[in-house]
């Protein structure tokens, strides 16, 4: 990490928080939004991940973003997709984090990437046990809906994170709350008709 005085580290790792709570929602939208401020001189990046803002490499990451969200779309994929982009968000948090607090990808970044990974992780895993099984639009709130939450959330989130550092954590807890709510919504009024629930 390059010198800081203590008022900068507090703000770029609050800029990390968020990036990295976002990127266990959506993995690509906030790589992709941290490519793009690298680009427009909003993000300083270390020499070493200079290749973040590369236009070659902003391509790709917008057909990723893309990708990731339309198949988050497909009620019959959600599952499956989160368990395999897990992984995926770690990395996309822990990376963003080392980013965020100017770091680069070696032996002296363990604490960064480790904090971000974690972080991106953790919330990843919450979403996933708490977002509502497939087809239980009936409580009220689409698959779909969810879904296009989820982009909103990623979308807004790391614009704001890079902006004004730690709220999008805000964002990520108000959205886990939501599914948390849905789904004990959906318990409630399934009782003790547990079948009909699955």
């Amino acid at each position: 990490m390059p010198d800081m005085n203590t008022l900068e580290i507090v703000l770029a790792a609050g800029t990390g928080i968020g990036l990295a709570s976002v990127a266990g929602i959506r993995a690509f939208v906030p790589l992709l939004l941290a490519a793009l401020a690298a680009r427009l001189g909003l993000l300083e990046l270390p020499d070493a991940l200079s290749f973040l803002s590369e236009w070659a490499f902003v391509g790709v990451l917008v057909g990723l973003a893309v990708a990731e969200a339309v198949l988050d779309k497909f009620g019959a994929l959600d599952r499956v997709l989160d368990g395999v982009m897990t992984p995926v968000r770690l990395a996309s948090g822990a990376l963003l984090f080392a980013v965020a607090l100017q770091s680069t990808l070696w032996a002296g970044a363990i604490p960064e990437l480790v904090a971000g990974g974690v972080i991106a992780a953790a919330v990843s895993v919450l979403k996933a046990v708490l977002r509502p099984p497939v087809g239980s639009g009936n409580v009220g709130v689409s698959d779909g809906f969810i879904s296009i939450m989820e982009d909103a959330v990623a979308l807004v989130g790391g614009v704001v994170a890079i902006l004004v550092p730690l709220v999008p954590l805000a964002f990520v807890a108000f959205f886990l709350f939501f599914l948390y709510r849905v789904r004990r919504r959906r318990a409630k009024k399934y009782g003790g008709l547990r079948i009909l629930g699955d």
